[in-house]
């Protein structure tokens, strides 16, 4: 079995998805949420790429600030704008995507905590994809 030490390329190159949506929310005027998935891209990578406590910790970071605001501009537009349903229904099913990947795949051992890393760094790559698309869809809603 490998180690969860080494660094995953494959992870760091589906990190590169949030590139697009720091473009996307720049481009959308959101400048604070585009920043926020700055932080997280380079976060992703240096983690991705250097698993160490620190790396750990300022990925978290940017993960809980970029789903906190996503959620807060969810809200603000979703009670503005209930019309775009379809992007609420993507923008919820990949939160709840992501939520299964990761804090049920911890409680089982599976998805994103398997332990095999190549089963592992396959859900890793679509909780990235997941993530990428929601907050793609809360922009566009």
């Amino acid at each position: 079995m490998e180690s969860y030490e080494l660094p995953s390329v494959k992870c760091c190159y589906s990190a590169l998805l949030f590139i697009t949506n720091v473009v996307v929310c720049y481009y959308y005027k959101y400048y604070l949420y585009s920043a926020l998935f700055a932080g997280l891209t380079v976060s992703s990578l240096m983690y991705h790429s250097q698993k160490t406590f620190l790396s750990y910790w300022i990925d978290q970071f940017f993960i809980f600030s970029v789903v906190v605001y996503g959620g807060y501009v969810f809200y603000k537009k979703f009670s503005k704008n209930i019309i775009n349903i379809l992007y609420s229904i993507i923008a919820i099913i990949t939160f709840l995507g992501t939520v299964i990947l990761y804090y049920y795949g911890s409680m089982k051992g599976c998805f994103v905590f398997a332990e095999d890393m190549k089963e592992c760094d396959y859900w890793h790559q679509i909780l990235h994809l997941l993530s990428s698309v929601g907050h793609h869809s809360i922009i566009l809603m």
